[in-house]
């Protein structure tokens, strides 16, 4: 009987480098045991890998929500094999809806918010810069208003790479919102960060997973350019810096380090060596709002060292001095002026 094997396909395998230590010390474990935590999002990779972890702290409160009922149910089997509305920690909530997040704030009352909602695909996005406006601005500002007018004193809200020099809507985006965020810590002084990482590995709707399955089914690959490459991180990274960062509480944004960019056209290289298959690469050409390569910091920002030896952090208050106005913008929900400003990023896009 001949037995067929799935081929082990994991960070390390993939882009080269082992995962960094996701340990936490005691000390760091009993601060968070203390908090109330609220997380966005939950259901995602990221807001799912941060609400396993916080399940497993012993006598920590937190709840769990998403707009989508299907990943709720999906983080509901992981953490305990249960039905999705048997669990009292698990709730549906969409972030672009103030009374639900209202309600949902006042009922649980929460120390900390863990904020890991958002629209993160480039090329939706740059076809509908509304619907990122109304999620990764608004949805944000929702949240941060809400939690605001509750006192929760307390804010991580997970960013991208590609809010550095960015060039298109789903960074112009998530650097608005890592503004607005960093505006409440200076003029309230209260612990309201942003933690900004790369592609993580394998996430649903990455990059990875589309060459695996091109790969896998004997499509052609595609890759925009032969020249691409990309900064990686393990999901375990992503949750360990999110949670890491609001015990560090250094500054505005938390950056990790995720070593060097790895070349895409490496990525499938080793993708088709391990899955054993082998598909023509098709070049198609840089997508509307894509880089070649992506950096860490704008070139406005300075990185400074933390306690932790793995994590920098940027301050954002020159780029806050210039923002004025268009944080006023986001605070009134000015649609029709945000839009027209946003649109500016997308070519494939009119009002």
């Amino acid at each position: 009987m001949e037995i067929s094997y799935l081929p082990v396909i994991n960070f390390q395998s993939v882009i080269g480098r082992e995962p960094r230590s996701t340990i936490f010390q005691v000390e760091e474990i009993e601060k968070l045991a203390k908090e109330r935590i609220l997380v966005t999002g939950a259901g995602g990779t990221i807001g799912s890998k941060i609400t396993e972890f916080l399940s497993k702290i012993e006598d920590l409160e937190f709840l769990a929500t998403d707009r989508d009922e299907g990943a709720l149910h999906s983080l509901s089997l992981t953490l305990n094999s249960k039905a999705l509305f048997d669990q009292p920690n698990i709730e549906l909530l969409d972030i672009k809806d103030v009374i639900g997040i209202r309600k949902c704030i006042e009922r649980f009352k929460p120390t900390l918010v863990i904020h890991a909602a958002a629209l993160k695909h480039l090329s939706a996005l740059q076809r509908q810069p509304r619907e990122a406006l109304l999620t990764n601005v608004f949805g944000t500002a929702n949240l941060i208003d809400v939690s605001l007018d509750n006192q929760i004193k307390k804010f991580i809200n997970i960013s991208t790479d590609k809010v550095a020099n960015y060039t298109s809507i789903l960074g112009y985006t998530k650097k608005l919102a890592e503004l607005y965020v960093a505006k409440i810590r200076h003029d309230f002084k209260f612990d309201y960060t942003s933690c900004r990482f790369g592609n993580v590995f394998n996430s649903r709707g990455s990059v990875i997973e589309t060459f695996i399955h091109q790969i896998q089914t004997n499509k052609p690959i595609t890759l925009t350019d032969k020249t691409i490459d990309r900064f990686f991180m393990s999901v375990e990274e992503a949750a360990h810096l999110t949670l890491k960062s609001s015990i560090l509480n250094a500054g505005d944004v938390h950056i990790f380090d995720m070593g060097k960019p790895v070349s895409l056209e490496s990525v499938i290289d080793k993708l088709q060596m391990l899955i054993g298959k082998r598909s023509p690469i098709i070049i198609t050409g840089l997508r509307d709002g894509e880089k070649t390569s992506e950096v860490l910091f704008s070139k406005s920002e300075v990185a400074s060292k933390t306690k932790d030896p793995r994590i920098t952090y940027t301050n954002l208050t020159e780029e806050l001095m210039d923002s004025e106005e268009i944080i006023s913008q986001i605070k009134n929900r000015d649609e029709l002026n945000l839009l027209k400003t946003i649109s500016v990023y997308s070519k494939s896009y009119t009002i």
